[in-house]
Formats: C-alpha cells, sequence, structure tokens
C-alpha cells in the first residue's frame, strides 16, 4: 500500500471519528450508535498505520489476498448494521402505529362523552 493511500486512509478515518463526536455532542446521534461507527474508523486507522498485519490474518484464514478478505469483512460488517438498524425501525414504527391507534381511540372516546 502507498504511503499516501495510508496517510489518506489515517487522515480520513480520524476526521471521521471527530465528525461523529461532534455529532454526539450537538445529542444528533446516541452514544450506543456511535460505538459501531467508532470502532470502524478505529480498525482504518489499524489498517493505514500497520497493513501488514492485515497480511497476516488475510494468509492465516486462506485470502488469497487481503483486499478480499478487508471487503467480506466490511461488507459483513454492514450487513449486520443494517439488519439491527432495520430492527430498530420495524420497533419504532409498531410504536408509532400504536401510538395512532391510541390517540384515535383517546379522540374517539373524548367525542363520545356527554359535555357537562
Amino acid at each position: 500500500m502507498s504511503y499516501v493511500l495510508r496517510i489518506l486512509l489515517v487522515v480520513g478515518a480520524i476526521l471521521s471519528m471527530f465528525f461523529m463526536l461532534k455529532k454526539i455532542r450537538q445529542a444528533k446521534l446516541k452514544i450506543e450508535y456511535i460505538v459501531f461507527w467508532t470502532f470502524f474508523s478505529f480498525v482504518l486507522v489499524l489498517m493505514g498505520l500497520f497493513p501488514e498485519l492485515f497480511y497476516i490474518i488475510s494468509d492465516f484464514l486462506g485470502f488469497q489476498s487481503p483486499i478480499s478478505m478487508i471487503y467480506l469483512a466490511i461488507i459483513f460488517a454492514l450487513i449486520v448494521k443494517l439488519f439491527f438498524t432495520t430492527i430498530q425501525i420495524s420497533q419504532l414504527e409498531n410504536k408509532v402505529d400504536s401510538l395512532a391507534q391510541q390517540i384515535a381511540i383517546d379522540s374517539k372516546i373524548d367525542k363520545d362523552r356527554p359535555k357537562k
């Protein structure tokens, strides 16, 4: 890996960490969501600083090239993240539906009550 690419990778990962920390301070992102992205950025920094580590890991796991292992790992991590995000969205949609139904029921009860 060329030094320019390694430097860009490390700088990009560090900038993304600072961006995430800024979003936490602005209360636009919860801390539990930041754990995944911080770990992801940390792995990118490791890739930039110690590319030999990924050559060793890919040889150990039997990949022909480290980039194949990295692509597979990143795709897998993002699919897992997408799955858990989909679960959270589904739960929130169910809560919204329940709240809308409860509001409709309460509104109907209020209209049917005799006024004093």
